[in-house]
């Protein structure tokens, strides 16, 4: 009888034991460890979030992480259509602090223009609109992404400063021509040159605001290597 109870204490502490093994090797397989990108200083001042999920076989980057990339070609909107790729590209591997390799160097992100806006009167910029479409790691797998340009606008176009820039262009030009217009006023007036340039300096001035106010604005243009902000509205996997 003693033998008897033995053997089934014995049989129902094996069947305890051993799926509490299996659960706890299953469990260690999949730990999940928190990681953050290592990112430059400005930027990892100012994206909402820096957290990556790492496990021994994938790497999830958490939404609102924020990528700096750069334009891989030189880009002009000037001939640019609704329906052209732009390809964007990392030049150093994102990694996080902890020390986990997230994207290699060379990765691509790829964006499709979904809308051109051309330059308009008054100083107008031309505006591009994207829509990010996938990855690319070097090996060749793409992974599909969900992301927006991380900044005060959701297009890329030229800021009111470099059309102010254009437009005072503009007014120093008509300037100069008001000014030699006035000295050909003031020496048809047998007045000095002095006096000339007293009559076409305000001239000029207002012929060139007038001129830099009604002309178009820029279209916009990136040099390949020009640094542009990415951020991810979804989660993106990658395997180790």
């Amino acid at each position: 009888m003693k033998k008897i109870i033995a053997m089934l204490l014995c049989g129902l502490m094996i069947s305890i034991s051993i799926p509490a093994g299996i659960v706890f090797a299953e469990d260690d397989c999949d730990c999940v460890s928190v990681e953050h990108l290592q990112l430059p200083k400005k930027l990892a001042k100012k994206t909402p979030t820096d957290i990556v999920n790492s496990t021994a076989t994938e790497t999830e980057i958490l939404p609102y992480n924020t990528l700096q990339v750069s334009f891989a070609q030189d880009f002009t909107s000037k001939y640019a259509k609704v329906g052209d790729e732009l390809v964007f590209i990392l030049d150093d591997c994102l990694k996080t602090n902890e020390g986990t390799v997230v994207l290699p160097a060379s990765t691509k992100i790829v964006a499709e223009i979904c809308d051109v806006v051309r330059p308009k009167a008054f100083n107008r910029s031309g505006k591009i609109y994207l829509n990010f479409k996938y990855l690319e790691l070097p090996d060749g797998t793409q992974k599909s992404i969900d992301a927006k340009l991380f900044n005060n606008k959701d297009f890329l176009s030229r800021g009111k400063l470099n059309a102010l820039g254009k437009g005072l262009g503009s007014t120093l030009g008509g300037m100069a021509v008001g000014t030699a217009a006035g000295c050909g006023i003031g020496i048809a007036a047998n007045a000095v040159i002095i006096g000339g340039f007293a009559i076409g300096m305000p001239i000029g001035f207002a012929v060139g605001a007038a001129a830099g106010l009604v002309t178009p604005g820029l279209y916009y243009k990136a040099k390949a290597g020009d640094k542009v902000l990415i951020q991810l509205l979804d989660s993106v996997v990658i395997e180790k």
